[in-house]
């Protein structure tokens, strides 16, 4: 754009979340309150919203109806059998998102989930936690219950706090009697070695009697053998006590320390412990949200881990091995899908029997050839799995998802069309300056002044192919902001301006295979013979686009056209017959548009001239320096080239054309649009054409002449690029 325009966002002031925003002064989206709802970050999608916000409505009913049948009253006590029964349960309502990549489809899931929050508040619809005990009975058969969000980690406390509590009883006791018997040992030995000092003193006094013999006399004087009688004697009722009692002292010491190792943390801080495990914790109390995009079956559903190598120790019990899955975390909240067609037929099978049964249990499903082992023979009771499906995919995902899924979205949901543009309109362009503050907060990046926004609006325009709406697809607009902030920033800029958001555009955010294609045309272009200078006969230039055929990327293209065209008996010695031929187009046995134009511009010129160029004339028209060209949009470059040679009247080389011509009716050729516009133009404004011939249908759809430094001149009939083409 020129100038900056007043009115470009419309006039007036605005409150927005509280703070005044006048649109027609501001000057940059400095200070732009952005909120914190993801909600209000999807842009141009308010009618998927719509039909989205009504499943929700769908899915906030069924629960509410499910909260007065109190379903979740079965899974309260974990001793309690389960209802297997479906008749509670209705399907649906489910989502598949079907759209172009960037148009929002996971940031709609994501604001989904932050608006069944609000929903759940409103209604007073209680979140769940799920836990899983241990069955004394059955040990590879977990129980499960629910309790509302919040409580399921209270009650881990209570279990926590009632092992420990008993882990301390036995502790004291152990330490007690670890006590007890250390004392009884040093009592015994107290008293050993007090005996064996009472017979040190006897024998230093040395005592004898009328009747007796003294000590010393009976042991010749030998201590050392005196001793170790009085040893032997007083041992077997001191020393030998207390030297079992520090055995048997040391033995539960030991045992004792070997059975704490058992007690090591595994998965999710399994222990070898009966307190139950908490795999569904929802304390946050906000509606879920699980993005399972190409999650295994084991991530999706659930599965055991593989004691030992996967636990802490040989003793981790099965309850405390057991991992939610995907659609368990999802429970009451979302589950999102993308590109859903590549669910493997084996996991869209069990996605069915969640969607029916809102019900699952968790058993082993690794893919890692883990069997044989002791986690195959484990299973739990059914887990709650009442989860609302949002799918996502491209537009091909329809006939590629699986049938029976296909169907039941069909049945019980919605598949919603994500838009591509939306008007452009001076409300919808605030939305723009909305998107773009977004980004600048997300990603903490310099503000951008009023000029640099309207330069992102327009190339949103543009990258929309119509002059009255506006691109959709934010994510490679994303690349743009981030790139021009960033060459601002390394200007010492304080704001981003308009120069560097085209340059962004110009030269840094380009996809690799319009580079490559771009690289190709201009090698190319140092061998072609393009030179836009005055006048020839027989010869004109034509706009293409060359397609890559996997990203769908496009790059234009300038076309030289030679033409040579004699009519039979001309004074030449061997006359010639009727001859149509056209070279350097596409050929063989797939479908050619051109091939139709061919066909079209001989009626054409037999309407205009009553000259039939294939019967009348030897006629030859040749793609010069090209291969394979192909599309309807070189019609009425053959249709001019031909004029010319008739008329006699040379065309204008500094001039290109591009439109698909048409067979007259009522005396009146008409040339209709074609695709690749914008490429096309800049290809031509790039070799230096000074002006360029469009079909008018194109230009009042797509085309603003304010983007190109190029003259943009628009045709409805091909009398009308003829007056402009040929020169007199």
């Amino acid at each position: 754009m020129g100038e900056t325009t007043k009115d470009y966002f419309g006039n007036g002031t605005e409150v927005i979340r509280g703070k005044k925003w006048n649109w027609k002064s501001f000057k940059s989206t400095e200070d732009y309150p952005v909120s914190p709802n993801l909600l209000d970050w999807v842009i141009g999608q308010g009618q998927a919203l719509k039909e989205c916000y009504l499943c929700l409505d769908e899915w906030v009913h069924k629960l509410k109806y499910m909260g007065k049948e109190k379903w979740f009253e079965a899974w309260k006590d974990p001793e309690k059998e389960k209802d297997q029964s479906r008749n509670m349960v209705s399907p649906g309502p489910y989502l598949l998102l079907l759209g172009d990549p960037g148009t929002g489809k996971s940031l709609i899931g994501r604001a989904l989930a932050a608006h069944l929050t609000e929903l759940y508040k409103k209604h007073k619809i209680q979140l769940q936690d799920v836990m899983c005990w241990r069955n004394g009975l059955i040990p590879s058969e977990p129980k499960v219950s629910c309790h509302p969000a919040g409580e399921g980690k209270k009650i881990v406390f209570k279990e926590k706090l009632k092992e420990g509590k008993k882990l301390f009883l036995q502790k004291l006791g152990m330490k007690t009697l670890v006590y007890l018997m250390m004392s009884v040992a040093i009592v015994f030995m107290f008293a050993g070695f007090f005996y064996l000092w009472q017979e040190t003193v006897r024998w230093d006094i040395n005592l004898s009697s009328p009747t007796q013999i003294s000590i010393q006399t009976v042991y010749e004087g030998n201590f050392l053998r005196f001793i170790l009688d009085a040893f032997i004697s007083i041992g077997s009722t001191t020393f030998l006590p207390a030297g079992m009692t520090l055995m048997f002292l040391v033995l539960i010491v030991f045992l004792g320390r070997f059975g704490s190792m058992s007690g090591a943390k595994g998965v999710g801080g399994a222990k070898a412990t009966n307190v139950p495990k908490l795999i569904v914790d929802n304390s946050k109390r906000a509606a879920p949200f699980i993005d399972a995009t190409g999650h295994g079956t084991a991530q999706l559903f659930g599965s055991i881990a593989w004691d030992p190598f996967q636990t802490g120790g040989l003793g981790t019990p099965e309850h405390q091995r057991v991992t939610a899955g995907d659609v368990h975390r999802a429970c009451l909240g979302i589950l999102y899908i993308d590109e859903i067609k590549n669910l493997k037929p084996d996991e869209t099978v069990t996605l069915l029997t969640v969607l029916e049964d809102g019900q699952l249990p968790v058993t082993m499903r690794s893919r890692w050839g883990a069997g044989g082992t002791a986690a195959m023979a484990v299973a739990t009771e059914p887990v709650p799995c009442m989860c609302f499906l949002v799918g996502a995919g491209n537009f091909d995902s329809i006939g590629q998802i699986h049938p029976a899924l296909m169907d039941r979205i069909y049945g019980y949901g919605k598949v919603v069309r994500m838009n591509n543009d939306m008007p452009n309109t001076a409300e919808n362009r605030r939305k723009y300056v909305q998107f773009i503050a977004q980004e600048v907060s997300r990603f903490h990046l310099i503000p951008f002044s009023r000029e640099a926004c309207e330069e992102i609006i327009d190339e949103g325009r543009r990258r929309s192919n119509k002059k009255d709406a506006l691109a959709t697809k934010f994510r490679p607009m994303i690349a743009i902001l981030k790139t021009a902030a960033t060459l601002a920033i390394n200007d010492g800029q304080q704001y981003v301006e308009r120069r560097y958001v085209k340059e962004a555009i110009e030269n840094h955010c380009k996809t690799i295979q319009k580079q490559i294609l771009e690289h190709q045309m201009s090698e190319r272009g140092k061998l072609l013979e393009i030179r836009p200078k005055g006048t020839k006969i027989g010869q004109i230039y034509g706009l293409a686009v060359v397609t890559d055929p996997y990203s769908g990327e496009m790059t234009g293209n300038v076309l030289t056209v030679r033409g040579f065209l004699e009519k039979n008996g001309t004074g030449r010695k061997n006359s010639l017959k009727g001859y149509y031929r056209v070279t350097g187009i596409a050929k063989g046995e797939k479908q050619n548009f051109i091939e139709d134009s061919v066909v079209k511009v001989r009626s054409v010129i037999l309407q205009k001239y009553g000259t039939d160029i294939a019967q009348e004339c030897f006629t030859h028209i040749d793609f010069a320096q090209a291969y394979g060209v192909d599309g309807p949009s070189a019609g009425v470059t053959m249709a001019i080239l031909l004029c010319s040679l008739i008329e006699g009247k040379p065309i204008r080389q500094d001039i290109a054309v591009t439109g698909e011509i048409n067979v007259g009716v009522v005396n009146s050729i008409q040339v209709t649009a074609v695709g690749g516009l914008h490429e096309k133009i800049k290809a031509a404004e790039t070799w230096g054409f000074k002006k360029v011939i469009i079909p008018q249908k194109n230009y009042l759809h797509s085309i603003d002449p304010k983007d190109y430094n190029i003259e943009v001149i628009a045709g409805e009939t091909l009398e009308d690029y003829l007056k402009v083409c040929l020169a007199d």
